[in-house]
């Protein structure tokens, strides 16, 4: 456990009360000489570092190493937290942890100094030493639509040129004002955005002249409606322009008397086990943005823990993201009689474990720290960075060796996977989308690949991960779960799509007969690999997609075997036909998509670049 968080605002105060002798070849600055205590002279400032020990075969740090002792005796080096270290684990077996030794060893540090000192730190550091930068974790923001060429960011230089406001107002259902909602507008000097007050109104301001040179406007809502995406939108400068968005209407699609599982639930046979089915004994940590627990669906989860704040243990509920309470959503909402969705594991024990915005390396270790100690069975990893971390990828290790399966997302950046999803041992999704799932004037409609589409409509999106580390790939287009303040939203993202085989995994660990046997169900890597493997087995591959996009492919209760009994598993469709179709159906059935649905053959055509 911590022993000293990094207080930003308490580093500030001190930097300022601070009355610097020497910066930049100054001698004194400049608001000590005329009086003014409100500014502070802008350096560069101190950067973070990790300072643990490297897991050498045959070699155990002892819990003292000099080392420490050393840099704590070091001018400029300030240690700001510490962390246990690994394990004890067993020179000639790994996987064994050594009952007699220590319990862990030489502790991971958190401490502060100058790039230079730190960079002298690192090079010359012992081959067992790792130092490394204490990163700041990454979440993804899926909230601006499109890329950024290097023309269009040019475009976004603050020229001196004159501007223009445009003015927007968004409304509901029956009329009704929509507070919160995002807006982005792309043209001349922007990507812009702005976000909407309780009147439901934004103001942006513009280089263009009369409008015409914007080539798209988004608006996202917060909660309760479809988003709207609006290419070449006609727009005025001298009038308030009005987007109407439509609600959300999700009970609709599905059949009277049914729980109302969505679409990526459906399609990966949630809707086929039996209904007690639901995750009981199984428990699953989240490590993201928090959880708003006042949600009517996720009041059932109260462990949590704020590792950017320890000094308020119920700072985990305010998830100011909104990601980790729709991920809570997806694994585990429960199953309200009048609720608009469920999640699929509803009954299965959740851990929340917020880390973003403002958490470090340092925070991901720690949280991984905590679900060893707390003995759980998965854990989604929801964050990201394109930095790299031994000591992190030390950490995982030793939490699948404990038995815990960690999976995550790709990454939205449409470019490598992302860490930690290139860590081997860890369960790595990337996200698929549906055609006919969404309307057609939202964002959700531009995220196919331009490549032949399977007759089930699942498609590669073009914001996701991709690269040899993906395991499997699950639904991540147009999901639709929780968010915070009670509401519901559909929102994009791998971290939905990992949500989605983090409850299909509870699924698997609590009522598997495998893995709840003796030689199967122990805590070891062995049930880890088993449940990966069984996710492999289940997953129906697409012939016509990159493997590199979609791994092994979208995990199919009903494909598990020795999962469900034989009545309720799908008869008739081995995994050639699996391969051939892209999806479970019956061998000679007719192409429904191209012969029975024209339109659909249209949207399909049109998503693969081949209709205009």
């Amino acid at each position: 456990m911590a022993e000293q968080k990094d207080d930003p605002g308490q580093t500030a105060r001190s930097a300022h009360a601070k009355k610097p002798s020497q910066v930049g070849g100054v001698a004194e600055d400049e608001s000590s000489r005329t009086g003014d205590k409100t500014s502070a002279t802008v350096v560069r400032r101190k950067q973070r570092y990790l300072i643990g020990f490297r897991s050498l075969p045959g070699i155990m740090s002892l819990p003292g190493d000099p080392f420490l002792e050393r840099l704590a005796q070091m001018d400029g080096v300030e240690i700001i937290r510490r962390l246990p270290g690994l394990a004890s684990m067993d020179p000639m077996n790994p996987t064994t942890a050594v009952s007699s030794a220590p319990a862990v060893s030489s502790e991971t540090v958190v401490v502060r100094m100058d790039e230079q000192r730190g960079e002298a730190l690192r090079q010359n550091a012992p081959p067992h030493v790792i130092v490394e930068i204490d990163a700041p974790l990454g979440y993804s923001d899926m909230l601006i639509p499109e890329s950024i060429s290097w023309q269009s960011a040019v475009q976004t230089l603050p020229f001196l040129r004159p501007r223009r406001e445009l003015r927007f107002r968004i409304l509901g259902e029956g009329e009704r004002p929509l507070a919160n909602a995002v807006i982005t507008l792309y043209g001349p000097g922007f990507p812009a955005q702005a976000v909407t007050d309780s009147s439901g109104q934004a103001s942006l301001q513009t280089h263009a002249v009369d409008g015409a040179g914007i080539h798209s406007v988004s608006v996202r809502p917060a909660a309760d409606h479809w988003e709207r995406y609006i290419r070449n939108p006609s727009l005025e400068t001298e009038q308030v322009n009005v987007i109407r968005l439509s609600p959300l209407d999700p009970t609709s699609r599905g059949i009277a008397g049914e729980r109302p599982h969505g679409w990526g639930q459906r399609i990966m046979k949630f809707d086929r086990a039996p209904a007690d089915w639901n995750g009981t004994g199984t428990k699953i940590g989240l490590i993201d943005s928090g959880c708003d627990s006042s949600h009517p669906l996720l009041r059932h989860i109260v462990r949590g823990v704020d590792l950017t704040r320890d000094r308020d243990p119920q700072s985990w509920r305010s998830d100011e993201l909104g990601q980790g309470t729709h991920c809570a959503g997806i694994v585990a909402a429960s199953a309200a009689a009048s609720s608009e969705m469920i999640g699929c594991a509803p009954a299965a024990e959740v851990h929340v474990f917020k880390v973003v915005p403002g958490g470090h390396f340092s925070d991901l270790i720690d949280a991984l720290g905590q679900c060893i100690e707390r003995r759980l069975d998965i854990v989604q990893i929801g964050v990201s960075t394109e930095h790299f971390s031994e000591l992190v990828a030390q950490k995982i290790t030793e939490a699948r060796l404990s038995g815990i399966a960690c999976i995550t997302g790709a990454g939205n950046t449409g470019g490598a996977v992302q860490f930690p999803g290139n860590v081997p041992g860890v369960l790595t999704v990337s996200a698929v989308g549906k055609l006919g799932e969404y309307p057609q004037d939202t964002r959700h409609a531009q995220r196919a690949l331009p490549q032949p589409i399977a007759f089930s409509g699942i498609y590669a999106t073009n914001f996701s991960g991709w690269g040899p580390q993906v395991g499997v790939c699950a639904p991540g287009v147009a999901v639709l779960s929780s968010v915070p303040g009670g509401g519901y939203a559909v929102w994009d993202g791998t971290s939905m799509a990992a949500s989605h085989v983090v409850g299909f995994s509870a699924l698997l660990l609590a009522h598997h007969p495998m893995l709840q046997s003796i030689n199967y169900g122990a805590r070891a890597d062995q049930r880890v690999s088993t449940l990966y493997e069984f996710l492999r087995v289940a997953a129906i591959p697409y012939a016509q997609v990159d493997p590199n996009r979609v791994g092994a492919g979208l995990p199919d209760l009903q494909q598990v075997p020795g999962l469900l009994p034989i009545s309720q598993q799908f008869l008739g469709s081995g995994m050639a036909t699996a391969s051939s179709l892209g999806t479970l159906q019956a061998p000679f059935a007719p192409p429904e998509a191209y012969l029975g649905n024209a339109m659909k053959a249209i949207l399909q055509l049109r998503a693969a670049g081949l209709w205009l």
